[in-house]
């Protein structure tokens, strides 16, 4: 029995190593894909002729938000100031607030009205559905041929619209993505990590967006053609990433979509653990779920391999990074039970980890450590960065792993906000956030005990998995530490 066990792990241990293989294969290849499309200048969507800009419907401006007074002013204000015929722009704030956030919005609705700005203050008398019903509920209030959305934490451009509308006149293009950027990027290492993945992901969207590929778009900072978005069923609260859901069902339904990452808003990263955990465990549930609802439409619309082999590795590479988390649960168990005298899975590990390494490298690609590297910093002083860039992967990792789980739960539709701009110190917690905290002791204690048992018994092939893991579990736990001393100094 024990040998069955042993080789069922090691079988496991096999597979997410081959997936993980053809991951950052089809990773790197977008990588390169990109960095030739930004050499050519061929990732910003051209914009048509100035004689034929006279291309200008009706356009309504969604602000959905939900206990945002720390953002709500910047944000009503960032939308008023956006260039566009004032008879063909309505903006509509729709409020789901509990809070001052509500009179707040209130009061700048009215200040902005009486200068002649065509905004309209909603509020539903139910928060059911949660953002997926505020946005459906402004749909059937506005009258608008496209409508463009902002959260509450993003600053659009004044040129936002006058730089996306014209690429509409192509009318089998159901939505459009812009490039997001972050004031706060440089506040902590946290925040240097989640700006650094985004970018990465961003900078790949460039690739996929070159070539037609699937993408996963952000639902911010972005704008839908009404047609496309009714076409689809508008946005469902079925999943907590209704986003990422309508996007997939809008390139499953053979609409095009355009990505213009020079259109750039400005948007804020949460600044505390508990806020970043309890967001990608929400971002882990929704994207997951989301996978398994439109696979089976994936595998049965026609394209070409190369095709379906990127959108296979885009839609499912949430339960890839939660089985990167199953197996350093692996760890300990395989370091017991096995000798490691065959090459085959030394091997396998050793590739496991010279993966790691090269797919780390390529995530620094078109991030603004890419531009310190390439100004002379070397690997030796860009490899400890990487190093602690790629361990608290293992933390996320485990997020995903807890969402996954909850999804196969049906837990679809808790919405968690996260906190922003000051207001994370104040807000109350959800229960997920304190479970995913026992997670990080869990799993720091777990990957302290790999590392030890491994050294004692000599079978140190997996010693690199543990190791990590105690940097990236110890660095959360460590900040988490430190944003609750300083909240109780606040309070």
């Amino acid at each position: 029995m024990m040998q069955f066990l042993a080789t069922l792990m090691e079988l496991v241990f096999y597979a997410v190593i081959a997936c993980f293989a053809v991951y950052v294969l089809l990773e790197l290849r977008m990588v390169r894909v990109s960095s030739q499309a930004q050499r050519r200048k061929l990732a910003e969507i051209r914009l048509w002729p100035q004689e034929e800009e006279e291309f200008l419907p009706r356009v309504g401006v969604f602000l959905p938000v939900c206990n945002e007074s720390g953002v709500i002013g910047r944000l009503i204000h960032a939308a008023c100031s956006l260039r566009y015929p004032r008879e063909k722009l309505e903006i509509a704030v729709l409020d789901d607030s509990t809070d001052m956030t509500t009179d707040l919005a209130k009061s700048l609705v009215e200040e902005y009205a009486a200068r002649g700005v065509n905004i309209r203050y909603l509020k539903r008398r139910s928060r059911r559905c949660s953002k997926a019903g505020n946005l459906s509920y402004g749909a059937a209030q506005i009258d608008a041929e496209f409508l463009a959305i902002f959260d509450a934490d993003f600053v659009p451009p004044p040129d936002f619209l006058l730089k996306t509308i014209p690429c509409f006149k192509d009318p089998s293009l159901g939505f459009l993505q812009t490039g997001i950027d972050y004031e706060n990027r440089n506040a902590s290492f946290l925040t240097q990590f989640q700006a650094m993945e985004m970018g990465h992901q961003q900078f790949v969207t460039v690739g996929l967006s070159e070539e037609g590929n699937m993408a996963s778009l952000s639902g911010s900072s972005c704008v839908w053609r009404r047609a496309c978005m009714e076409a689809l069923g508008g946005w469902k609260a079925a999943t907590a990433t209704e986003d990422v859901d309508i996007g997939y069902k809008a390139q499953l339904g053979d609409w095009k979509y355009a990505y213009l990452k020079d259109v750039v808003s400005m948007s804020i990263l949460p600044e505390t653990v508990s806020a970043f955990r309890v967001q990608r465990e929400r971002w882990g549930r929704g994207l997951m779920h989301s996978a398994f609802r439109h696979g089976g439409s994936m595998f049965r619309k026609k394209m070409p391999l190369l095709r379906r082999l990127h959108a296979m590795s885009m839609m499912f590479s949430s339960l890839l990074l939660a089985s990167i988390y199953g197996l350093f649960l692996l760890s300990l168990p395989l370091t017991l039970f096995m000798q490691f005298e065959g090459a085959g899975f030394v091997l396998a590990a050793l590739a496991f980890f010279a993966l790691v390494a090269v797919w780390g490298f390529a995530n620094i690609v078109g991030s603004p450590m890419w531009e310190d590297f390439a100004r002379g910093r070397g690997v030796l002083r860009t490899l400890p960065h990487v190093y602690a860039y790629v361990s608290l992967f293992l933390p996320m990792a485990l997020y995903y792993f807890v969402g996954g789980i909850r999804a196969a739960r049906g837990v679809f539709e808790e919405f968690n906000r996260t906190p922003k701009c000051g207001d994370e110190a104040c807000l109350e917690r959800p229960k997920i956030d304190a479970w995913l905290h026992r997670g990080e002791m869990f799993s720091l204690a777990y990957a302290v005990l790999t590392t030890v048992t491994g050294v004692m018994t000599g079978n140190v092939v997996l010693l690199p998995i543990s190791v990590t893991a105690c940097l990236g579990f110890g660095m959360v736990l460590h900040w988490g530490r430190r944003d609750r001393r300083l909240r109780g100094e606040a309070k």
